[in-house]
């Protein structure tokens, strides 16, 4: 009985999202037929160029057409992705296929958590800057997709965040303002504003950026860059990931749960872990609400309803020290939490 109901919930999961993905589907094959004519705009020979960067011959074609898909199907894109996520946690959430599908996802597109100041510091950059690759995959730990280049001075868009579009889309509760994720540099934004007209694409500037930063900064978010093979293998859309609807973050609370993937998470951690001075700590459960990674949780047993902290599922995002009202959560620096995307140092170095 309980594996039948299992596939009838896996089965509803699937037609939930089969209109998503007839939708890619259909507009991938749209994409494709037009992408010859569509070359000859600038915006897309940028984005050719971009591919050379880590890629040549058919695996650079191919990311070509599997960024072009993800960019002007953005929503349908991570729809579909978490749709098969969603169904493998399901049916069969420790088997060879689920581990197999979710690492080859996870090796491929991913983030780095950043702390407030330096998602700031990054909007703030106004200077070329390349790290190499080397040095690069010891703050972004991941095999693949791991480039920090950065050259966006006056080259900043918004666009609708996919996960909340989705959510809006399931009819269930979702954050506002939906207009958050924010493109950089010349290629993703011209690419994006010129081909993404269904995500509400703006140029904004730098000083738009920074107040969108610090009113969902209030409301307790992760500060994401999110890395991926088809766009180039760098980090190009800072996220501003809530506990409610954040596909990224729902990914990786699925990652931590299963056995046999070896420490492999859907985001790398910023280098930080939160300090909390328990003595004034009122346990409001704010944090826990605002935590989008179920690290935080009130001990009822061993710690007299006092909130605890998994250090093995945060992230190091700060969420928690923003919204408490008491302000006894600080950030601290965590050498086990891995290198901080310190941009101060990346810019004094490699700038």
């Amino acid at each position: 009985m309980r594996h039948a109901r299992e596939f009838c919930e896996s089965l509803s999961a699937v037609l939930l999202y089969s209109q998503n993905v007839r939708d890619s589907i259909s507009g991938a094959w749209g994409l494709l037929a037009s992408l010859e004519k569509d070359m000859m705009h600038t915006s897309t020979k940028k984005f050719w160029k971009m591919q050379k960067d880590g890629a040549g011959g058919i695996l650079r074609v191919f990311n070509m057409i599997h960024g072009f898909i993800y960019y002007t199907l953005y929503d349908h894109y991570v729809a579909a992705a978490m749709a098969l996520v969603r169904v493998l946690k399901r049916a069969a959430p420790e088997s060879f296929v689920t581990r197999s599908a979710v690492s080859y996802l996870s090796d491929r597109y991913h983030a780095k958590t950043l702390s407030f100041e330096n998602a700031r510091k990054l909007v703030l950059l106004d200077i070329p800057l390349r790290m190499p690759t080397d040095e690069a995959k010891k703050i972004v730990p991941f095999e693949i997709a791991n480039k920090l280049i950065f050259d966006h001075r006056d080259h900043i868009a918004l666009v609708d965040c996919p996960c909340r579009v989705e959510n809006r889309s399931r009819g269930i509760d979702y954050c506002e303002p939906i207009n958050t994720c924010m493109f950089f540099g010349p290629t993703s934004v011209d690419f994006v504003t010129a081909h993404m007209p269904r995500m509400h694409p703006r140029r904004i500037d730098v000083e738009t950026a920074l107040e969108l930063l610090e009113s969902q900064r209030a409301r307790g978010v992760s500060f994401n860059l999110w890395f991926k093979d088809a766009t180039g293998y760098r980090g190009g859309v800072l996220c501003c990931c809530c506990s409610c609807c954040c596909a990224g973050a729902e990914a990786d609370r699925f990652m931590f749960g299963i056995r046999g993937l070896k420490g492999r998470r859907m985001v790398a951690p910023s280098g930080f872990s939160p300090s909390r001075d328990d003595s004034a700590c009122a346990s409001c459960g704010m944090c826990i609400t605002v935590c989008p990674y179920g690290a935080l949780t009130i001990d009822q047993v061993n710690d007299g309803g006092k909130v605890a902290l998994d250090s093995d599922r945060c992230r190091g995002c700060g969420a928690c020290e923003s919204v408490c009202p008491n302000n006894v959560v600080t950030m601290v620096r965590d050498k086990n939490k891995g290198e901080v995307l310190d941009i101060d140092r990346l810019r004094d170095t490699y700038g």
